[in-house]
């Protein structure tokens, strides 16, 4: 009963100190920069609905997912790299590193980079006359961010742990640029209770940040989510997995993630998942397998996710734990 009473302690202290009440609902869409960060990052999680901040199995993608989980990494070290060709002509990477000290717990490194690719420059051949239309060509410039982040993790008990991350993201536009250091924080729980696990985590906390002479906030996002095993266990060669979170971005009105998952025989894995709260996102799918490549544990998977007014997109990763 006391763990449970700090830990909901804990994810209240946190949703007041970034969710004052509000008078009025307002649309916030287009209030944040840095939007980069919202993208899911792993092809499990996209693939469950970008749910995931209760697996414990998460190995160095939990460093994406929930710092908490970092801690639970059963071996020395762990690799989770992520390819995507996203939405329009743009691409996403990212690279997981977990390496765990007995004793101390487990520590993590992370980057994340967003292409934008080239963009056709032009400047307006008549700015004091207000007249629009003639432009002169001035070639292409490029854009990009990336973020990168060091992640501290332990167990406070057998069933509880939390961890921190502390990030470096920076944006660049042809010759403009802005930067800032945001940290993420969460927290893991295993009730006890059969299977069901639960875990709050803080994403993207940080102060303004200022490109040329704008300021604008950090795409925060507060989640709560649970997991749940409809089928054997995590540790059980074959189990199925039902996942669901709750997200308060600072950005958007609420959402909800619904996930599953299915492993067969340890070796052959599919999911899916379902995102309420979004104008043109709901369906993700996805696929993978886990492999033994000498003595060493590896995963390759896939997902899908659908757009209602642009083109799918899928994204790869590759796990390998040593």
């Amino acid at each position: 009963m006391i763990k449970y009473i700090i830990i909901c302690s804990i994810i209240l202290f946190v949703f007041l100190i970034i969710n004052p009440v509000q008078a009025e609902d307002f649309d916030k869409a287009g209030t944040t920069g840095f939007v980069f960060l919202e993208i899911p990052v792993t092809a499990r999680s996209m693939a469950m609905g970008e749910a995931g901040i209760t697996l414990p199995d998460a190995q160095a993608e939990g460093l994406f997912l929930n710092p908490a989980l970092v801690a639970y990494t059963q071996s020395k070290f762990s690799i989770n790299l992520t390819y995507s060709e996203w939405y329009v002509e743009t691409s996403h990477q990212a690279l997981g590193l977990t390496y765990q000290i007995p004793g101390v717990g487990t520590l993590g490194l992370q980057f994340i980079y967003f292409d934008f690719g080239e963009i056709q420059k032009t400047r307006n051949l008549y700015p004091n006359r207000g007249e629009f239309g003639e432009y002169f060509d001035m070639g292409t410039y490029t854009a990009g961010a990336f973020a990168t982040g060091l992640t501290y993790s332990r167990r406070l008990t057998d069933k509880f742990s939390f961890g921190t991350t502390f990030k470096y993201v920076r944006e660049t536009i042809d010759i403009e640029h802005a930067d800032n250091i945001i940290m993420d924080i969460g927290f893991y729980y295993n009730t006890g209770f059969r299977s069901l696990r639960i875990g709050a985590f803080l994403k993207d906390f940080g102060l303004e940040a200022k490109y040329v002479n704008e300021k604008f906030k950090m795409p925060q996002q507060l989640k709560f989510g649970l997991s749940y095993d409809l089928l054997g266990g995590l540790e059980s060669p074959t189990h199925v997995t039902f996942l669901a979170e709750a997200i308060h971005p600072n950005d958007a009105a609420e959402r909800v993630h619904f996930g599953m998952e299915a492993i067969l025989m340890d070796l052959v894995i599919f999911r899916g998942g379902y995102k309420l709260g979004y104008d043109d996102e709901n369906l993700s799918l996805g696929a993978g397998l886990r492999l033994n490549i000498m003595n060493k544990t590896a995963g390759i998977d896939v997902a899908y996710m659908n757009h209602d007014y642009l083109d799918t997109t899928l994204r790869y990763s590759f796990s390998i734990d040593f």
